[in-house]
């Protein structure tokens, strides 16, 4: 069993990507601990030389004295060479302070969250996150609201094969989901100058992948893999089918015929259960999202709520994501 452990981030080792040339200037302090982005230009990307799936990453951005009221941000899923990438996916999260009308679309105040598709443009696409910047979703309590100058702001990133949450000073703004890239992390900065970025930290959640295939009555296991109490997501995919030609997901099929005649009578019939392995106790039920809590060394077991005895003719698997919160 293992702890997460929190490395402290040395920005030393990070690299320098913009659109255009001299897009950024990003000069490092000598600690490692903190980066200076002191140029008003075009689209520039400071990256991480780390990927980022199942890794939180936390640390803090401030704008400081600066008459002006343009982008800052941050990118996931970003891949070394992304700027002149005709292929290039991730995920840009920018924060703009205010409203800005600009060749002919408009920078909106407030936090968003966008898909980046190829090489965009620095206006009209990045600026009004149009063509090949599509919006995804807006800041909960920050999505019509800029940033301050002088304020420090802290930001925390969990960022998965499929979701993607964004905090700001302890509130969650942003999480959505997806299929998304794997890629490295990377401040952002577009039109600003004089931002810092600092104290920056990473945490490797334990993450796996279990496949529970519909015949297996005994359940595929997973362990709590840390030496405490810990709280597991869980997030099932695929289908399986118990007659032919009808398949279900991991929610199963509500009504189904065999009700009374299932091994958890009282649970959906053929939908994805956990089930503590030792008392034989159904924890819950995983049709999408959910998130269960394990003691230290406690076991538990995957598997569809069929029949006793009738799992050999089941069909199919559910792939489950798992991964240990923070």
């Amino acid at each position: 069993m293992a702890q997460i452990k929190v490395e402290r981030v040395d920005l030393n080792n990070w690299t320098v990507e913009s659109y255009t040339t001299n897009g950024g200037r990003w000069t490092v302090s000598a600690d490692g601990q903190q980066v200076v982005q002191s140029i008003n230009g075009q689209p520039t990307f400071f990256y991480s030389s780390f990927n980022v799936f199942n890794t939180k990453v936390s640390g803090k951005i401030m704008v400081g004295n600066s008459g002006d009221d343009d982008y800052i941000g941050f990118a996931l899923g970003f891949t070394p060479g992304d700027t002149k990438n005709a292929s290039a996916k991730y995920v840009l999260v920018d924060w703009k302070k205010g409203d800005q009308p600009y060749g002919g679309v408009t920078a909106k105040a407030g936090l968003a969250a966008s898909l980046v598709n190829g090489v965009p443009s620095p206006t009209p696409d990045f600026w009004g996150h149009t063509s090949k910047v599509t919006e995804l979703a807006r800041g909960k309590n920050l999505g019509s609201t800029g940033w301050q100058n002088n304020v420090e702001y802290s930001f925390d990133f969990v960022y998965t094969k499929t979701s993607l949450q964004v905090s700001v000073n302890g509130n969650l703004e942003i999480d959505i989901k997806g299929d998304f890239k794997e890629g490295r992390i990377a401040f952002y900065n577009y039109s600003q100058d004089n931002v810092t970025y600092k104290a920056f930290e990473s945490k490797v959640l334990p993450s796996g992948q279990l496949e529970v295939p519909a015949t297996n009555e005994a359940g595929v296991e997973l362990t709590n893999p840390l030496e405490a109490q810990a709280k597991i997501k869980l997030t099932p995919t695929g289908t399986w089918s118990v007659k032919e030609g009808e398949e279900v997901s991991a929610a199963g099929k509500p009504g189904a015929d065999l009700l009374s005649h299932l091994t958890y009578p009282n649970n959906t019939p053929y939908c994805l259960m956990v089930v503590d392995k030792g008392s034989g106790e159904a924890i819950a039920e995983v049709g999408s999202d959910t998130v269960i809590t394990l003691e230290p060394g406690q076991t538990v077991a995957f598997k569809i709520n069929d029949e006793p005895g009738w799992y050999w003719d089941n069909k199919g698997s559910i792939a489950v994501d798992w991964m240990v919160l923070d």
